[in-house]
């Protein structure tokens, strides 16, 4: 599918951007076992948070402006919003943490 909206592609540029980030901090965290890691991820997830909200609302607006471009934006806000249960997925990863005292 071809996006058209300027916008749209800003979105997933930022949702994959946040995703592989996310993704660097929990390998990095679950390789060394590092508290430093874990600060960080946790300062990245608020970080984050913010962010990616205020994205968010700015997608809604623009699906409201251009409704014509219905499709484009609710696959665009499907998508983007994928990275909430990634993020919950991980925070669960960490908090069981299944190579504890396994690595070192």
């Amino acid at each position: 599918m071809k996006i058209f909206q300027t916008i749209n592609k800003n979105a997933l540029f930022i949702a994959t951007i946040s995703f592989l980030i996310g993704t660097l901090l929990l390998l990095s965290f679950l390789i060394s076992q590092s508290n430093t890691f874990l600060s960080i991820g946790l300062f990245y997830v608020l970080i984050a948070f913010v962010f990616n909200t205020i994205t968010l609302i700015g997608l809604v607006i623009n699906s409201i402006i251009n409704y014509q471009y219905y499709k484009e934006n609710l696959i665009t806000i499907s998508l983007f919003l994928l990275n909430i249960p990634i993020t919950i997925g991980y925070i669960i990863l960490v908090d069981n943490n299944p190579l504890k005292n396994t690595l070192l």
